[in-house]
């Protein structure tokens, strides 16, 4: 009788131990919450939860040695109008597959700006580039596939960390929006120093977008603040 009581407690303690390791993720009132990596992101009453993307994507490891296939999840907050879209916003989350994350500041000649950022008392790789869409690229024919017309380009801030818990994942926070209606080519963002005042000011306007869009929530409510940004 002792060993069964003794069996039924450490498989009762397992079972606490597996439902305390699972990731729990979900959406609810325009939060986004995740348990593992532990993150809490309140969106502006402007976006609306559009869904989750799951896939898969192959890169090149951070030592160049093999390709690693990355099971990726993004969680893609949208505002539009008459299903024009303005801009988006997604959380996406990946599970390292080495000790070693590599450079998260992706190819600096595309950058416009790059740095490091705060966001909810945490440092995030942050950088700003205009994107040329492509219908093989999984977000955007994510959002194309729900009915949202979608520009040819868009300006975009990427925040980047490694989150390293009990399993090290990457975490991104993607805001992007369609500059169509400012009169500014794609072509005319190709290089930094080019940039006319014109551009200046509408990166002035961006950056005040891309706060009002999203909060990490962390003891409290707070904006997403850039601490330190180059390149502008």
């Amino acid at each position: 009788m002792r060993n069964c009581i003794r069996v039924s407690v450490v498989c009762f303690t397992c079972l606490l131990l597996v439902a305390a390791t699972k990731s729990e993720r979900y959406v609810k009132d325009n939060v986004f919450y995740s348990s593992s990596p532990k993150l809490e992101v309140k969106f502006d009453p402007k976006f609306s939860y559009l869904g989750k993307l799951d896939y898969t994507m192959e890169k090149q490891s951070p030592d160049s040695v093999q390709l690693v296939t990355y099971e990726t999840k993004s969680y893609v907050f949208v505002h539009a109008i008459d299903n024009k879209l303005k801009r988006a916003v997604y959380v996406q989350l990946r599970r390292e597959q080495t000790k070693y994350v590599g450079n998260l500041l992706g190819d600096a000649r595309a950058n416009l700006s790059s740095g490091i950022c705060s966001l909810g008392e945490k440092e995030y790789n942050c950088f700003t580039r205009v994107i040329f869409l492509s219908a093989d690229e999984p977000i955007a024919k994510f959002i194309s596939e729900q009915g949202y017309g979608l520009p040819t380009c868009i300006l975009s801030r990427t925040y980047a960390r490694a989150d390293s818990g009990e399993n090290i994942y990457l975490v991104v926070i993607t805001y992007f929006e369609n500059f169509s209606d400012s009169g500014l080519s794609c072509e005319s963002w190709q290089r930094e120093e080019q940039l006319a005042e014109e551009h200046r000011q509408y990166l002035e306007e961006f950056d005040r977008n891309c706060t009002a869009s999203f909060t990490i929530i962390k003891k409290g409510s707070e904006r997403p603040g850039i601490r330190r940004l180059l390149g502008r």
